[in-house]
């Protein structure tokens, strides 16, 4: 990237960065589907607390961050955080009613 990328190119740097990130939290529900059985119930809640922690302790604070740099604007962050939260609800369900959660 250019020393002084135009606001076009931080921009699409934004969303490409987005999506590597979407990724990421993917991996990371998988990898908390692995930790827990499917419906198994109130004993494993304690993993959304933790995957929420992950959110809020390391992609929220990014995410601030590409606003600040305007890679990306404020509805763009919010769409991004209500993915990460969807992904926090599917794994919950998972654990409460033995839903897989889709996958990709």
């Amino acid at each position: 990237m250019p020393l002084n990328p135009s606001p076009e190119e931080t921009r699409r740097h934004g969303v490409e960065e987005l999506e590597a990130l979407k990724g990421r939290v993917l991996i990371w529900r998988e990898s908390f589907c692995r930790s827990a059985p499917p419906g198994g119930g109130s004993d494993y809640l304690f993993l959304c607390d933790e995957f929420t922690f992950e959110i809020e302790e390391y992609l929220y604070p990014y995410v601030r961050r590409m606003i600040i740099t305007e890679h990306i604007d404020q509805e763009q962050a919010a769409e991004f955080m209500d993915f990460c939260f969807q992904q926090v609800r599917e794994f919950q369900a998972y654990l409460m009613e033995g839903e897989e959660p889709p996958t990709g």
